[in-house]
């Protein structure tokens, strides 16, 4: 199974709050300027959210793990996990209708890998290409109880199993897409596909639609999270440590080579080396690295 072994103290367990509910469509946008993760009246929220209580329960859940900071809650520190979906909201996509965010916000969600979600654990610890949902979740708790950790119980683990493959997976066959394939923007990613009732595939692939500015500041927010004293990164690394680009976008090598050989032609502060088995990408400054600046480059054609 090639399970990566890690301390067990750095891992919080958090397979439950999303009600089962995929995040959907709109729901980010809503929780963006109408939510308030402090807001104690549940009903005050049906209201203004306009959806049940299950469903506030499970906005309150994305937005959290999403690392989004409502408008009503940006002047407090709660979040420790804050992403930068808060200035893509408000500079470059306020519905987050665009391709580009969808990888984004992927890439938000399932960068935090040391609290675990089954998803989160998926796209991190796994090696997996083809699986059973069963199968899956056998992997899983002999990870968790390999890292010293008590697992939850299997019906805890089958409701959060079976979010993650609602939010990511599409069927294989576009003859048995229905509206189900569509709930989530995470399914535009094409990460998994359901191959049968029980069987689903995650190949590591080129990604042709995932541009080398979005892997550049992925990477770069990386680098400066993990490993902000390092200059340099070995390929091994961004393809396979978790939390890395290559890992989370489910890249093959060569897509790997690809993106960090573009990295360097696009930002003369990265170095690419590819000789004398030496494969790595180096950048003197890491720390010096503006984010912000990064990203705009990602939505500049669309702010012309």
């Amino acid at each position: 199974m090639n399970f990566f072994v890690m301390k067990s103290n750095i891992f919080n367990l958090h397979f439950s709050g999303h009600e089962t509910f995929a995040l959907r469509y709109g729901w980010l946008n809503k929780a963006y300027n109408n939510f308030s993760l402090n807001e104690k009246d549940v009903e005050k929220q049906v209201i203004e959210l306009g959806v049940g209580k299950n469903m506030v329960n499970s906005i309150k859940y994305w937005t959290e793990v999403s690392g989004l900071v409502p408008l009503k809650d940006s002047d407090s520190i709660r979040l420790n996990n804050k992403t930068a979906l808060n200035e893509i909201f408000a500079k470059y996509d306020p519905y987050l209708e665009l391709n580009e965010s969808n990888w984004l916000l992927h890439y938000f969600i399932q960068k935090n890998f040391n609290d675990l979600t089954f998803a989160r654990w998926y796209f991190n610890y796994s090696n997996k290409q083809v699986f059973e949902k069963s199968e899956l979740i056998g992997d899983l708790t002999i990870w968790l109880e390999t890292n010293g950790l008590k697992p939850p119980s299997q019906a805890t683990l089958q409701k959060d199993l079976d979010c993650f493959i609602l939010c990511y997976s599409k069927k294989l066959s576009k003859k048995q897409l229905n509206e189900d394939a569509f709930i989530s923007p995470l399914n535009e990613l094409n990460l998994i596909y359901q191959v049968d009732s029980h069987k689903f595939k995650a190949d590591l692939l080129e990604q042709k639609d995932l541009s080398v500015y979005i892997f550049l500041y992925c990477l770069t927010d990386f680098w400066q999270t993990n490993f902000l004293e390092s200059p340099s990164l070995s390929v091994d690394m961004i393809s396979t440590y978790p939390g890395s680009p290559g890992r989370l976008f489910r890249l093959n090598n060569a897509s790997v080579d690809y993106f960090l050989n573009q990295c360097s032609l696009i930002d003369h502060r990265f170095n690419w080396t590819d000789t004398l088995g030496m494969r790595s990408l180096s950048c003197q400054a890491i720390n010096n690295i503006d984010s912000s600046e990064l990203l705009a480059k990602i939505y500049r054609e669309y702010l012309k």
